[in-house]
């Protein structure tokens, strides 16, 4: 009993501060209101928008960025907090609650209030006019004296505590354990004690303390009945009263029992324990849940174990605070706009209510992050809090729109709607112990709110109460105290076991919103503060205390604590046996449930018949899952990973409820079914010959596969039924397809079509079924930006979606309307790019193709609320593939092709146009049959093609073999004749006439008949081209091998396409591909797909990859910046293998805001939809969503611009000029409903509307829709005018079109019109850049043309090198020489650290054979690798300066380099004839940052960097005819491509010939980092970055793309394959040079060791110039030996002797042979050569029979003195001999013939 009487004690002390009672106006209800202090109301959206609409302010009072208003603050005698952070009202001063975040506000406050007494008032209040009032009314916030003087906050009530404290009438207690009274006001405004009752002082506000009871209050019990020995009398309004002692707070006095009777505690509105309560005779006990202790005292229960979490949610965040230690810790970023929060111990869950982001996710506590997950997103629009049943594994949450409440299993995979009477339900609120639910709701359509309840499966529903003033929120049960709290206005308690209402406070709570109950604690957000407060649920004082103090209000708590979730019972839901949900009824029951779209037969739910649950699949990477549209549903319930690399496109078959995808990685196409995909388990339908499908569809009338492959630019189609498959349909070269949809309907299909690689722009194509019957006309040629173009077909019907990325939007287009009649186009604009697009009824979904983002929204509604879902099975920077699937087809009737008419394939036929007019009887149904490649159609049956020996011929149309002699015999020896097409005259054949008869012709005649000649001259094509080349019939043209029989018409005659085809047999060297046309036997397996239908890499074993790819253990070749990406690129995962670090460093850097998403001003990291602006709804800090909105919005309506009247948005762009000035059909306006302003339409610049005809309107419209009797143009200017006489007289040279204004000219393909808008003139396509290396435009069209060594790719634009792929890249890094061979390994080529670093490499292939420059040491060093010797052979050139850059003529073997010496030059050097020379000096001021040579130009181009310029030059290969440009900028490299110099700065690609043009090539994209070189091979531009290689498309879009990745830090690099040195003849190797040969442009020329030419003597060098070759001198240089002493010695004997053979010839000799005259020649030679010819001589016979010779003195001295220099000469021409031609000399009639054989033998 001591505890009784203890407890009780407490309870009667006890009171709560209340503040003054606002009056609620109707007005003022809901949660879009915001009431001010002083009464009234404003729109929520005013609150602290820093302008004042309360009149006390309080609306800027509380504002966390900015401070309220100092002087009305003071003006409204309110109190300023010391920090001015807020302004609070004066009753909040001094009451035990600081409001203040200072504290400012409860500082220097006394105990008690001093009351001063006076003889006027005694001891009530006396106001500064003399009026007295009660004591218990000053400083309550009310002013009372007409002076104010009551609530002066400077003198009556500054720093005083409000005397009426402990007076409140609320907590009053009227009978104490003591024995005291006490009076309570019968309006609750005070508890008055029994002095203050009938003291002629009104004290109560009703003055229910005053009355005529007075009269008799102190005469009242003295005539009482009451007992005495029990009862005690006490007065009371309604007479005496009895109270029962000594207990009267435990006993009531029974006036007809006259007893005394037990008080129930526990049934009183405040609850007398923590949890459960028992009833006793005079006293009652508590008990306590499992999992809580008792306080000493036995009624306060207290949780065992951890600290409690208090979770709550922001808009943007999710926290949870510690509700002790007050520890806060952030768990969620990023959130759109949070409501309900909940936790189960393991998830964490919540509610997102953001437009367009409504969803209901969960993620695990400790990384919520990368755990994140969407359990319902679609289907969800208007959501509250979410509760866990933690005992079934259940969630529960309600959908304010649809009326219903939803329950999930916790992973969210299946869903059910709870069938229940719900109108507007929110706020579900679970008993989860006992099986119940409570929901706020409203009570009718007529308005009235209610708090529901009802078994958690929805049965047993019933109204808990229905006073409500409004809509209650913040829903929360206290299960063991029986009371359900929730705010109405101000937190009000249900006491569910009674139905009693009572409020928890009587004053207002500011703006309390969410709420939670724990243990003896209430806890609750205040919007008006943006703080968590709390109190006591037990003590009745009302003590508010503050939790945490935000920045942003709080829409959702809820309270964790492992007690809260101990259940004394097992589950009821344990052992279940229901097939999908198991729902708690009770404590010991349950229920079972089945999803939307079936049926419950006991505990299992069943499909109704035929009924096919309709998903959408999304997929990206490996990873997939589907979401059920028609139903809710976690979007990743189903989610799982494929065994395939990577998705690309997808179709869904709807027969057989399977889906088939096309991997992009392993290039094939796998199928799997619908009921398989959790597995993952794929089965392979097609891998051959796929190169990049982009697009699939699946035609449910003919059950086939339509695969639109844009790489080979191919349509094919695949029969579902056997897999065989045909080549439907060829693209041009030029065109790109992106996209497209069949229309089952119309036997056609649709197709996007980029129209080339440089003009980018689209336009949408009709092609049948067939592959035939491509419409001339465009079906959609303007407003297509891209590049991403997706075409959808909605199910069964004649509608198109198109979704263009570039423009934002998705356009319907009804088929059955274009252009007939008036278009009934819808089109949405999104928030988003759309890169990928999947329709079904009534969604359509999209993806924005860079985030795991899924969109979707309602293609029919008038105005756009576009929603998404973030998918966190797949990474960021991801592109999201999506496709629908759909119900199978039963209305179509049956196509001939489903009674299998053909062997193989059966396609439809086209039934109805596009374009043009529908026909009055539409074509009936039909069919054509396909074959594979190599097979052709004889009757609908498929066979192969007949194999002809080589002396047969191939009959094509018969498909049989004849002899060859019977081909154009003039008879028909095929079954079809075709034997005898395409024969001429004078073909040879076998003479088939009569003995007497001859042949004529072609016939035959009569053997005495005169044949005449042929009429008909035969054309006769000269021979152009080369012996492996094809020549077109009719012209000069030239085709590569491969372009012949490849489906590609390239002559302008089509004769390689032609008859030729059906006899084309490969040669030897040659393989033949499935399609028909040949390709060189090298490139069979080498990794590349050449074939278009990829035959050529089939069946292929021990396959090699390229260099720059990365071979796996299963033989596939994978791009080497895949290896190690964390994605498994390989079938084999072998790519991600031995990975110790990622292989490619990707800075990705996320975007604060996603597109169509704005940042609040004031937190740029709050990222909203622009559909949350101007909603009414404050979602960023301080309203700037709000800011500058019209008041119509708030009401989802149109404001007219200049008027005060609002519109429903039916009347926005509905063509009539609703608001006076119009601005309601402005384009701006009918954006908002997705619409196109007729009156106002939309301005095109004739730019851009050149594709089509520009109406007076300003709109752009298709040429096909002008003069076609239907007004297209808003203003019908398209129609009437010269529409039916324009081109009747037209002078248009080649088609016109017919306009109101008069004819139009247009052109073919490939024309363009003539600046006289009549004649057509060819376009260049050439100066498009469109081929890699040689263009040849034709009319009309372009040819492209590889250069020697190289063959034109199936594509038809890009060159493929004849011999096998890179066989390594040779890597200058630091000291060493790196290769990287084909299987990508390392090798070390030369490795010697005293080189210092290494400059530059180059190579001669033919030669095998590499060089390196070395600055730091000044050597050229001549390598020859490993592979070509046993050992690596090494050779040096020393003493040639400091040698950088270099490049290596690989004709002559010459090696030019840069000397970046104090005296720069360029010097050549040639390491076989050990000789060197300077040929150019350069700038000092300037850097040489590439040297490369051209030996087919015969020239040298380098370029020389300066400060701000750059300058590229050319020379011929002597250093002379020096051409240059300059440019701004500096430049980082040069490469050459044959004739082409390419030219790279930081971001441009050139192409340059020094001295006369240059012309920019494109945009390069790399990774950024400081360039080093580049290097061209094939269709790449090779780029050094460092440590990176890329490699980037030398034509059309220069795309660039990792090639070699992470390399060691290189300084050079070069392509070691033989295609880029192409072979040349030698011009210097019959030349026989002193010094070094170069080629210059007139031929060979020789060159002194200066650059001069040699035509004497080249310049003596000193010993210090002498280039060492392997550290020897080659030459012999001034100063070597005592040459010149030797030199003058030998002279002057030659001369003496000279001298006295000629004086003893001329003195003693010849005199004595003057009898005898002797005619002699002599031969003067002139020639410096080094030949011993023999000089001519003339034999005379004498008498005696000798033999004399004689020679000229002349030419003897002349060669004595060439030959005393021979042997050992000066540098500069030392011991070379020229071996130059040189024209025969004639000779001489005199003796001197003979002398130098007589000199000859004089010397001997």
């Amino acid at each position: 009993m001591f505890y009784i009487f203890l407890l009780s004690g407490l309870l009667a002390c006890g009171a709560e501060f209340a503040d003054e009672l606002q009056l609620y106006e109707k007005e003022c209800l809901g949660e879009d209101k915001f009431t001010c202090l002083d009464g009234g109301c404003i729109s929520q959206d005013q609150y602290c928008n820093n302008r004042t609409d309360c009149a006390d302010g309080s609306d800027e009072n509380f504002c966390p960025d900015h401070p309220p208003n100092e002087q009305l603050c003071n003006t409204t005698h309110q109190f300023l907090c010391r920090d001015g952070h807020a302004c609070i009202p004066s009753t909040w001063v001094c009451n035990s609650a600081p409001d203040c975040t200072d504290g400012s506000d409860e500082a220097n406050c006394t105990t008690d209030m001093p009351i001063t007494k006076n003889a006027t008032c005694g001891k009530a209040f006396q106001c500064g006019d003399g009026t007295c009032i009660s004591s218990l009314w000053i400083c309550d916030g009310h002013y009372d004296c007409e002076d104010r003087s009551d609530e002066d906050i400077e003198t009556t009530c500054r720093h005083s505590l409000n005397a009426h404290t402990l007076s409140d009438g609320k907590s009053c207690y009227e009978y104490s354990p003591v024995g005291s009274r006490f009076y309570k006001c019968l309006d609750s405004s005070f508890c008055l004690t029994p002095a203050q009752m009938c003291d002629n002082i009104t004290d109560c506000r009703d003055n229910s303390d005053e009355g005529p009871f007075c009269e008799k209050w102190h005469s009242m019990c003295v005539n009482s009945t009451c007992p005495t020995s029990i009862t005690k009398c006490t007065p009371d309004r309604s007479g005496p009263n009895c109270f029962c002692m000594p207990f009267p707070h435990s006993h009531y006095y029974n006036q007809t029992t006259n007893k005394c009777e037990d008080v129930n505690e526990c049934l009183s509105e405040w609850p007398s324990c923590s949890h459960h309560c028992k009833n006793y005779d005079g006293h009652f006990r508590c008990e306590c849940e499992r999992g809580y202790d008792a306080d000493d005292f036995r009624y306060l229960c207290f949780a065992q174990g951890p600290e409690a979490m208090l979770f709550f949610s922001t808009e943007k965040d999710i926290r949870y605070i510690k509700v002790k230690t007050k520890q806060e810790v952030v768990v969620a970023t990023g959130i759109k706009k949070s409501h309900g929060v909940s936790y189960d111990g393991k998830y964490l869950y919540w509610v997102e209510t953001a437009e367009g982001h409504q969803a209901i996710a969960r993620a695990q506590l400790d990384n919520v992050a990368e755990t994140k997950q969407t359990l319902v997103s679609l289907g969800l629009y208007d959501a509250g809090d979410i509760a866990v049943d933690w005992l079934g594994n259940n969630i529960y949450f309600s959908d304010t729109s649809r009326g219903a409440i939803y329950v999930c299993i916790s992973d969210g995979s299946v869903c059910a709607r709870i069938s229940t009477a719900s109108l507007r339900p929110k706020f579900v609120t679970l008993d989860v112990k006992n099986g119940l639910m409570y929901w706020a709701d409203v009570a009718g359509l007529q308005g009235g709110h209610v708090i529901m309840r009802a078994r958690m499966d929805g049965s047993d529903h019933e109204v808990m109460t229905a006073s409500l003033n409004n809509f209650a929120t913040g829903l929360a049960l206290d299960a063991p105290n029986d009371r359900l709290y929730f705010v109405d206005r101000t937190v009000m308690v249900l006491k569910v076991d009674t139905k009693q209402i009572y409020s928890l406070f009587q004053a207002r709570l500011h703006h309390p919103y969410a709420i939670a109950v724990f243990e003896n604690t209430v806890y609750w957000s205040d919007w008006t503060t943006n703080t968590i407060q709390t109190t006591d649920k037990l003590h009745l004082e009302g003590k508010r205390n503050g939790l945490a103090s935000l920045h942003s209000p709080v829409y959702g708590l809820h309270m964790y604590h492992p007690a809260l979730l101990l259940s004394q019972e097992p589950s009821p839901c344990a052992h279940h046996k229901c097939s999908h949900l198991c729902l708690l009824t009770s404590n010991s029951t349950h229920s079972c449930a089945c999803p939307s779209g079936m049926k419950l037969n006991g505990t299992v739910c069943y499909n109704e018949p035929n009924y096919r649950p309709q998903y959408l699949v999304v997929g990206a990477g490996a990873s997939f899952t589907r979401v059920r549209y028609d139903t809710l549903g976690n979007p990743e319930a189903h989610a799982t990973n494929f065994d395939i690399g990577r998705v690309q496109a997808m179709a869904y078959d709807s027969r057989r409820d399977a889906l088939y995808i096309y991997d992009g990685m392993r290039k094939c196409i796998v199928k799997i079914d619908m009921a398989d995909f959790t597995l993952g388990i794929t089965h392979v339908f097609a891998f051959n010959g796929l190169e990049n499908v982009s697009d699939m569809d699946y035609d449910y009338v003919t059950d086939n596969l339509y695969v639109l492959d844009s790489g080979r630019r191919f349509l094919e189609v695949f029969s579902l039924k056997d897999g065989k498959r045909a080549l439907l349909h060829r693209f041009s070269a030029q065109e790109i397809p992106v996209s497209f949809c069949i229309l089952q309907h119309f036997g056609r299909l649709l197709v996007a079509v980029v129209e080339s690689e440089q003009n980018n722009e689209m336009h949408i194509d009709s092609i049948g079924l067939d592959g035939d019957e491509r419409e001339h006309q465009h079906v959609i040629l303007n407003n297509l930006k891209g590049p991403r173009v997706r075409l959808r077909n909605l199910h069964d019907s004649d509608m198109v979606a198109v979704s263009d990325e570039g423009s934002n939007s998705i356009e319907f287009i009804h088929l059955r309307t274009l252009p007939r009649g008036v278009r009934q186009d819808i089109r949405k604009r999104l928030p988003t790019a759309a890169s990928s697009l999947a329709v079904t009824m009534p969604y359509m979904f999209w993806s924005d193709g860079r985030t795991p983002r899924l969109f979707w929204d309602e293609y029919l509604g008038e105005t756009s609320t576009p929603r998404r879902v973030e998918l966190s099975i797949f990474p960021n920077e991801t592109h999201l593939h999506l496709q629908a699937t759909t119900t199978p087809d039963t209305n179509t009737p049956p196509h001939p092709c489903t009674l299998n008419p053909c062997s193989h394939i059966c396609v439809q036929t086209p039934t109805l146009p596009i374009l043009g007019a529908f026909p009055s009887i539409e074509t009936p149904m039909s069919y054509k049959c396909l074959c594979p490649p190599g097979l052709i159609v004889e009757g609908g049956n498929c066979t192969r093609l007949a194999e002809c020996r080589g002396d047969e011929a191939y009959c094509y149309k018969s498909n049989e073999c004849i002899p060859m002699i019977k081909r154009c015999d003039g008879e028909k020896d095929c079954k079809n004749g075709e034997d005898e097409d395409d024969c001429s005259p004078s073909t040879p054949g076998p003479k088939k006439c009569l003995p007497n008869q001859i042949e004529c012709n072609g016939g035959c005649i009569q053997s005495n008949e005169v044949c005449p000649q042929e009429s008909t001259e035969l054309f006769t094509p000269p021979f152009y081209c080369e012996f492996d080349q094809f020549q077109c019939r009719d012209s000069k043209l030239c085709l590569e091998r491969e372009q012949v029989c490849d489906k590609h018409q390239d002559c302008p005659d089509g004769s390689d396409e032609g008859a030729l085809c059906h006899t084309l047999r490969c040669l030897d060297t040659e393989f033949m591909c499935a399609t028909g046309n040949c390709i060189l036997g090298g490139w069979r397996c080498d990794g590349d797909a050449d074939c278009t239908d990829g035959s050529d890499e089939a069946g292929c074993t021990n396959q090699t990859c390229n260099v720059g790819s990365y071979q796996c253990r299963s033989g596939q070749c994978v791009e080497i910046h895949r290896r190690c990406d964390s994605q498994p690129d390989c079938l084999d995962g072998s790519d991600e293998e031995r990975c110790q670090e990622p292989f490619l460093d990707i800075d990705v850097t996320q975007p604060s805001c996603g597109e169509g998403e704005l940042p609040c001003e004031l937190n740029k990291t709050i990222c909203l939809p622009q559909t949350a602006w101007c909603n009414n709804k404050d979602d960023c800090p301080g309203g700037t969503d709000e800011h500058g909105c019209n008041s119509c919005s708030a009401y989802g309506q149109f404001e007219c611009r200049q008027e005060p009247r609002c519109l429903s948005m039916r009347s926005v762009c509905n063509h009539n000029k609703d608001c006076k000035d119009g601005s309601d059909e402005t384009p701006e306006a009918c954006e908002l409903v997705n619409r196109t302003s007729r009156v106002f339409p939309p301005q095109y610049p004739p730019a851009e509307c050149h594709h089509g005809f520009l109406c007076r309107t300003g709109q752009c419209i298709e040429w096909r829709e002008v003069c076609d009797q239907t007004p297209d143009c808003f203003d019908g200017s398209d129609e009437n005018g010269q529409c039916f006489t324009a081109c009747e007289n037209s002078t248009c040279s080649d088609g016109c079109q017919a306009t109101p204004l008069g004819p139009q000219c247009t052109c073919k393909p490939g024309f363009q019109l003539r600046a006289d808008r009549r004649s057509c003139a060819d376009v260049d396509e050439c100066a498009r850049d469109l081929c890699s290396q040689r263009c040849r435009n034709l009319p009309g069209s372009f040819l492209c043309e590889c250069r020697h060594g190289y063959t034109l790719r199936s594509d038809r634009r890009s060159c493929k090198a004849n011999i096998h792929a890179i066989k390594s890249v040779l890597l200058a890094t630091g000291h060493q020489v790196r290769s990287i061979s084909e299987v990508n390994d390392f090798y070390m080529e030369l490795n010697d650290s005293s080189l210092g670093i290494i400059a530059d490499v180059d190579i001669d292939y033919l030669k095998q054979k590499f060089y390196v420059t070395s600055p730091d040491t000044g050597n050229l060093i001549e390598v020859t690798p490993l592979y070509s010797l046993n050992n690596t052979s090494l050779n040096y050139i020393t003493n040639i300066g400091k040698p950088t850059k270099m490049t290596v003529d690989w004709v002559t073997g010459n090696i030019y380099f840069v000397d970046n010496s104090t005296e720069p030059n360029i010097r050549v050097c040639n390491f076989e004839k050990k000789r060197c020379a300077r040929i150019k000096s350069l700038p000092k001021d300037g850097t040489v940052s590439s040297l490369v040579v051209s030996p087919e130009n015969r020239r040298l181009y380098y370029n020389v960097n300066y400060k701000n310029s750059s300058e590229v030059t050319s020379v011929d290969l002597g250093g002379l005819n020096e051409l240059s440009t300059q440019f701004n900028g500096t430049s980082v490299g040069l490469a050459i491509d044959g004739p082409v110099l390419y030219m790279a700065t930081a971001t441009t690609l050139w192409t340059v010939d020094p001295g006369r043009s240059y012309k920019a090539k494109g945009t390069l994209g790399w990774d950024n980092h400081p360039l080093e070189s580049i290097y061209v091979f094939e269709d790449f531009l090779y780029v050094l970055t460092n440590e990176n290689i890329y490699r980037c498309i030398i034509y059309g879009e220069k795309i660039c793309f990792p090639f070699i990745l992470k390399m060691p830090e290189t300084q050079a690099f070069v392509i070691w394959h033989p295609s880029v040195q192409r072979p040349l003849k030698n011009a210097c190797a019959g030349v026989v040079c002193e010094n070094v040969c170069v080629l210059g442009e007139m031929g060979p020329r020789c060159i002194c060791e200066d650059g001069r030419p040699i035509d004497g003597r080249c310049t003596l060098l000193t010993k210090n110039m002498i280039p060492l070759f392997n550290g020897e001198p080659s030459q012999y240089y001034y100063g070597e030996h005592p040459f010149s002493v030797t030199l003058i010695t030998a002279t002057l004997f030659l001369f003496v002797s000279y001298l006295t053979i000629f004086v003893y010839y001329h003195c003693v000799y010849r005199p004595r042979r003057e009898m005898s005259t002797l005619p002699v020649r002599f031969q003067n030679q002139t020639s410096f050569s080094g030949s011993q010819t023999e000089t001519p001589v003339i034999d005379m016979p004498t008498t005696s029979g000798s033999r004399h010779e004689f020679v000229n003195p002349l030419q003897f001295v002349r060669d004595v003195w060439q030959r005393s220099f021979r042997s050992n000469r000066p540098v500069g021409t030392a011991g070379l001999s020229f071996d130059i031609p040189r024209p025969q000399e004639d000779l001489s009639d005199t003796e001197s013939d003979i002398d130098y054989k007589d000199e000859r033998n004089l010397m001997k």
